[in-house]
């Protein structure tokens, strides 16, 4: 029976109870809905699904599986059971194994078998366990850090093959009671019996030179290992007197050289050295990470202070951006003298305002124009948004955003580094880290025994350990990004001086409420007067309301840096406030209304002289004109109310201008029913396309859950017991049991029946030997025609294992 069809066996034997559970937990494998619990069972055995829950698993749930797929074979039918578990996995109990192999079933990653032809009767009433046919290929090449057997390296690594029998051969001249070999396998076989047995290992080991323990250390977590380009592969021999660890273990067959700089520490060899046992580091309690003391009210002060100089920073960028959009570089992101340039703007490092640029852009406050490829303020309403508003609206962009904005800066290949807002920065895993680093600071925030007034900080080396033993497969991804999640998530004050703040716990649950309720309570309330001074400066002791802040920046420079921000008036700050509409009047009756001091008589006769002078020569904006000798028929035009949208304006009897482009000024008078024609630069240059500007607002990701209502699965389990309606579609579980039988054979070397569809769509039924499957074609043997074939997988309708077929060589 193919593993596929005893695993649907499992599922349909189980409760509703149980299989509610583990569509709970693998909601993907009825999205879309299975037929039956063949479907079922093949969908739980396709590699991506595995793949995503096994990135899911703690630290101990995986140990155990990797010890399950080394020490059981399903074409032979070796189960294994906690009791045999427990000897490969150091530190282990049966109790705490039970537990885990039960989980580990719920899950459908193994499945229950019957105990093994040699098991020992004491073993009878235990539960045997296979897992699913493609948990070795979804675990990775080298499962629990250990390498490949002494026989599969052999076959794969054929000068290593070759050597084996005479590494085996000199091993028994120098006394090492082994047995005899003369063919690659049988050497491999020979060798593999000597390292896995405690004795022959302590006799092999106690020749080796000092240090070759620490070397065989060092493979802990990969068996794969570099050479340095000066040690010569020609030394490695078993009578050189003064070896190297490396050439000893070479010379010996216990490290097995791959290529000139790169070697693999064999299976048997690694189990050794880690004590005969598969996993020697076997923890079912999570690691408590070492957390250092902060006062609450240093937290909330470092905190608060972040999220205003972050608000305040945020702002003058937007203002920066509108008077002077940020250039990019022509191979994407904004370069580094752009960035330093904004750098002196704001007064802040050139990582700081990466950082900024980032964030606006995550938050739609900065915008690519693609016309210019510049970035633009887009945003028009951020200053009059509350600053709970505008924290909010940052710190949900930065959770949802799909960048790491940490990166910019990290070097590249080639010997660049990404540039801020450049496509390198993109990281669709980082809502997920985001959102798990959160979660575990809470979830440590929660446990620890604090003193009274004071939290637990910690740093980015805690919480990446913490984080990876509740799911060690993102290892790799946490190491990362959690460091600069960190330092992200201190500048918009969801932590404070390393520890997790009220803010940040409230956003780790997504309860937006309590976080704008703490900030409230936590931010002073917004000014609305500021101090007028004779040197042309007003001081703004605190945050402004929104509005004032928003009319004093239209007529004033911000200046300085910190809570106390410096505003400076000037006449090119007054042209620009009488610019957007403003008078003389109204600027000094804002100044009047909202100043806790009086205007002093400099400023006031700033404002009124620059007024007084403002005017005298007076620019529009025109986009195109429009030249007749007919004044009658340009005052038709003018007249007509069809035109109000190209907004045309009389400059002279014959000449009309427009603030519509020549293209759309022409293409609208066509309209209209005249004919106009183009002159000058308004003609089209042949190749050339007009293009409409084109704001783009970055890209960002929601962590995307595969979603289940209870209807989904009632209606699943009714289908499946068949006691509901049937659902639609055709079960997609033939396909991939013929793709497993296939392999099967190709491990066990035997034939199959194969029904294959030719050309002209008949079918026939063929037997061949599987030689490799891969990129949807089979490569078989033909025996009665003694010819290698390809066979398309679309092409074959079924497939069996032809019983009692001998092994082929």
């Amino acid at each position: 029976m193919s593993a596929i069809r005893a695993l649907a066996e499992d599922l349909a034997s189980r409760s509703d109870d149980q299989l509610r559970e583990l569509l709970a937990a693998r909601p993907d494998l009825i999205l879309p809905p299975v037929p039956d619990f063949q479907a079922l069972a093949a969908r739980a055995s396709t590699r991506i699904s595995v793949q995503r829950v096994l990135e899911k698993l703690t630290a101990p749930q995986l140990q155990v599986l990797e010890a399950v797929d080394l020490t059981t074979n399903e074409d032979s039918h070796l189960s294994t059971t906690a009791s045999w578990l427990k000897s490969a996995i150091a530190g282990s109990t049966i109790k705490a194994l039970d537990a885990i192999l039960n989980h580990l079933h719920a899950l459908a990653l193994l499945r229950r078998a019957t105990p093994h032809p040699g098991a020992p009767r004491a073993d009878a009433g235990r539960r045997f366990y296979l897992p699913v046919s493609v948990l070795g290929e979804a675990l990775g090449a080298y499962p629990a850090g250990l390498g490949r057997p002494y026989s599969t390296l052999a076959v794969q690594q054929p000068d290593f093959g070759q050597r084996l029998v005479g590494i085996v051969e000199g091993l028994r001249r120098t006394g090492i009671d082994m047995e005899r070999a003369d063919t690659p396998a049988t050497a491999a076989h020979s060798l593999h019996h000597l390292v896995s047995d405690p004795a022959g290992w302590a006799t092999l080991m106690a020749g080796a030179p000092p240090a070759t323990l620490e070397l065989l250390r060092r493979f802990k977590y990969s068996p794969v290992g570099a050479i340095p380009k000066k040690a010569a592969m020609g030394r490695a021999v078993l009578d050189n007197p003064s070896p190297t660890p490396v050439e000893w273990l070479v010379a010996r067959g216990l490290l097995v050289p791959l290529d000139a700089l790169h070697v693999e520490l064999p299976r048997p060899v690694g189990q050794a050295s880690r004590g005969h046992v598969i996993v020697a580091d076997f923890k079912l309690q999570p690691p408590t990470p070492q957390t250092r003391r902060v006062a609450d009210s240093i937290r909330d002060n470092a905190a608060y202070g972040a999220v205003a100089e972050t608000l305040r920073l945020v702002t003058e960028l937007l203002a920066l951006a509108k008077a002077t959009p940020i250039s990019t570089l022509r191979s994407g992101g904004v370069g580094v003298r752009e960035v330093r340039r904004v750098s002196e703007a704001l007064r802040i490092d050139p990582a700081a305002t990466a950082w900024l640029l980032e964030l606006a852009a995550l938050a739609g406050l900065l915008s690519l124009d693609v016309t210019t490829s510049r970035w633009c303020a887009t945003e028009e309403d951020w200053l009059t948004q509350d600053r709970h508003d505008q924290w909010r609206r940052l710190v949900q962009a930065w959770l949802d955003a799909d960048r790491a904005p940490s990166l910019v800066g990290s070097p590249l290949p080639g010997g660049s580094t990404v540039n801020a807002l450049a496509a390198e920065a993109s990281r669709p895993d980082a809502p997920l880290v985001r959102q798990r680093a959160l979660e575990m600071l809470a979830a440590l925030a929660a446990d620890d025994v604090q003193e009274e007034g004071a939290s637990g900080a910690l740093d980015a080396e805690g919480l990446v350990s913490a984080l990876t033993w509740h799911q060690p497969r993102l290892q790799r991804r946490f190491a990362r990004l959690v460091p600069g999640i960190l330092k992200e998530a201190a500048q918009l004050g969801l932590l404070g001086s390393g520890a997790l703040t009220e803010l940040g716990l409230a956003a780790a649950a997504g309860d937006w409420e309590r976080a704008i309720k703490h900030l409230r309570g936590a931010l002073p309330e917004p000014l609305n007067s500021f101090l007028l001074q004779a040197d042309l400066t007003a001081v703004a002791p605190g945050y402004l309301e929104p509005g004032v802040a928003r009319r004093l920046a239209a007529v004033s420079v911000a200046e300085g840096q910190g809570p106390a921000t410096i505003y400076r008036f000037s006449a090119d700050s007054i042209r620009r406030a009488l610019d957007s509409g403003l008078d003389a009047a109204g600027i000094l009756d804002f100044l009047r209304r909202h100043s806790a001091t009086e205007v002093p008589q400099p400023l006031a006769y700033l404002v009124e002289d620059t007024a007084a002078r403002y005017g005298r020569l007076r620019v529009g904006a025109m986009a195109s004109y429009l030249r007749s000798d007919d004044e009658d028929g340009l005052t038709g035009l003018l007249a007509d109310p069809r035109t109000t949208a190209l907004g045309l304006v009389r400059l002279s009897p014959t000449v009309v201008g427009s603030v519509a482009s020549a293209q759309e000024l022409s293409y609208t008078l066509r309209e209209l029913g005249y004919s106009p024609a183009l002159e000058g630069r308004a003609r089209p240059v042949a190749g050339s396309h007009a293009h409409p500007p084109v704001t783009l607002a970055p890209s960002k990701t929601r962590i995307n859950p595969w979603e289940l209502t209870d209807d989904d699965v009632a209606n699943q389990l009714a289908a499946l017991r068949g006691s509901g309606p049937p659902v639609a579609g055709r079960s997609d579980s033939e396909p991939l049991v013929g793709l497993e039988i296939l392999r099967e054979a190709i491990r066990t070397r035997r034939s199959v029946r194969m029904g294959v569809v030719d050309s002209q769509g008949n079918q026939r039924q063929e037997i061949f030997v599987p030689l490799s499957v891969g990129e949807g074609r089979v490569r078989v043997y033909d025996p009665r025609r003694d010819v290698e074939r390809v066979v398309s997988v679309h092409r074959i309708m079924d497939v069996e294992t032809v019983e009692d077929s001998p092994a082929h060589g």
